[in-house]
């Protein structure tokens, strides 16, 4: 009997000793015993981060210009522009982080009523009809993000610097249709300029390991950041000077 008793009893001190042993090393990981990046034999390969962008955007329209003309007409209000970007990781600088190529979309709209020209006996108030510059740029980059202070040290930052080419779309409704001048020339044309932007992400991934390591698991996502950049675009020359100095903020996500 007491034999017995004393099997039953180790028995079950083994068993809590393994459940003990396991909670351990269950809290060590979601501690941060694996580096922040890097999940080991549990991460998924990462080639790709894809961007969700917003921010303020200014054109520098009158630069190329003898006279203000957009801030005659705009004003000088802020205006918002929203976009995408896909990067391909292509290489890993050991011991730095990853360097590759970007594509990048955005879009803006800025309106204002249209003038009414003086002695026209018009009142400015009564006029509810608008028109509209539309700016949309597509960009190639190239991306370098240094990655190595969260991968080695734990520290959830990573700067990154791109640079490339930029061509922005461009149209102007007067709020019949595509604004045509005189002459008959339609408002509407391609600026080509450069693309450049510095920034730093904060990886999200530090706030809820767990959750992060399963979104690895289940959907292949490396790792979550909320970024902060400030962009800078422009089309120098005899060009409608569409491009934009501001800052950029969004989700950004290496999968």
């Amino acid at each position: 009997m007491k034999s017995s008793l004393r099997a039953a009893l180790a028995a079950a001190l083994t068993l809590v000793a393994t459940c003990a042993a396991t909670s351990v090393a269950r809290a060590q990981d979601d501690d941060g015993e694996q580096p922040v990046l890097g999940k080991g034999k549990y991460e998924s390969p990462q080639n790709f981060a894809f961007e969700l962008r917003f921010g303020p955007y200014s054109p520098k329209v009158d630069d190329n210009t003898f006279a203000p003309v957009y801030d005659n007409f705009f004003g000088d209000g802020t205006r918002f522009m929203f976009g995408l970007e896909v990067d391909w990781q292509a290489y890993r600088i050991p011991y730095v982080g990853t360097i590759g190529a970007g594509l990048g979309w955005g879009y803006t709209q800025i309106t204002a009523n249209n003038l009414v020209l003086e002695n026209s006996g018009v009142d400015p108030s009564d006029v509810s009809q608008q028109s509209s510059l539309n700016i949309m740029p597509f960009y190639g980059v190239a991306v370098l993000r240094v990655d190595t202070f969260a991968r080695n040290f734990h520290v959830p930052l990573v700067p990154y610097g791109k640079l490339g080419v930029s061509y922005a779309l461009w149209w102007v409704n007067d709020g019949i249709g595509t604004a045509t001048n005189d002459a008959g020339t339609k408002g509407r044309d391609l600026s080509a300029g450069t693309q450049a932007a510095v920034g730093a992400m904060f990886l999200l991934d530090i706030l809820e390991p767990g959750a992060a390591r399963a979104a690895d698991v289940d959907a292949g996502v490396n790792n979550s950041y909320l970024f902060f950049e400030w962009s800078m675009s422009n089309y120098p020359g005899n060009q409608m000077n569409v491009g934009s100095n501001n800052w950029v903020t969004g989700l950004a996500f290496e999968i």
